[in-house]
């Protein structure tokens, strides 16, 4: 739901339907824990999905690992790679190229490479020195994730606002609750956060895009997320 979310600009009812599942889940099962994920190698590429848009893919991957549950990243999804299994599931399964100069053993997937798509710029080495990449991208949310104990291990509460493309969530967990913001359209997107009196910049734990606040107000730009603490 999360790609169709993101292509539709919709995403106000995101944080009530993942809560939905967890309760579907918990009524069976009270100790579950919930794996999430983008694709995997029986599915088209999340990319692909997403209509290879840098600033979506971004999206989808601050979305993940702000969402309740255990993330899990199909190798290759971190550096954008793309794929549809229209030509067979071996155009899903790249193997990682590292570096820019660097091969893959395409006939090790009987020729079946997308080799437009492993230019030298998706490469681990060309992404690890590139700040804004898509590779970092997903580092910095983990690392987030790691630090903070209510974003792993914290249960989802939908938050309300006055846009239909912001979608909004608090996790909370031991003592400890943060506020997940994501604009999932394509401009920029000011609205007021129902329940919460005040937000400030300084208490931004992590983002991706521009982020501001005003009182009770968020600003997010297009497809950027912001996570606070409370």
């Amino acid at each position: 739901t999360l790609k169709d979310r993101i292509n539709k600009g919709r995403g106000s009812d995101f944080a009530t339907t993942v809560s939905g599942f967890r309760n579907q889940f918990r009524s069976n099962r009270s100790d579950f824990i919930d794996a999430i994920k983008l694709s995997n190698h029986d599915e088209d590429r999340a990319a692909e999905s997403l209509g290879r848009s840098l600033d979506k893919e971004k999206l989808a991957a601050a979305v993940l690992l702000t969402s309740p549950g255990k993330p899990f990243i199909y190798q290759g999804e971190e550096l954008g790679y793309w794929g549809n299994k229209g030509g067979g599931d071996e155009y899903v399964r790249a193997p990682i190229k590292w570096t820019r100069s660097g091969s893959v053993p395409s006939a090790a997937l009987g020729g079946k490479v997308d080799n437009a798509m492993l230019s030298d710029k998706i490469s681990v080495e060309a992404q690890d020195a590139d700040e804004a990449s898509l590779l970092n991208l997903y580092r910095k949310f983990s690392g987030a994730r790691n630090k903070y104990k209510a974003l792993a291990k914290g249960e989802i509460t939908p938050v309300s606002s006055t846009n239909n493309a912001l979608a909004l969530w608090t996790l909370s967990f031991d003592g400890q609750t943060v506020l997940v913001a994501h604009n999932f359209g394509s401009g920029v997107v000011s609205a007021s956060v129902s329940g919460i009196s005040e937000l400030s910049a300084d208490r931004i734990l992590v983002s991706n895009g521009v982020a501001s606040v005003n009182g009770s107000s968020v600003t997010l730009g297009a497809y950027a997320s912001a996570v606070f603490a409370l």
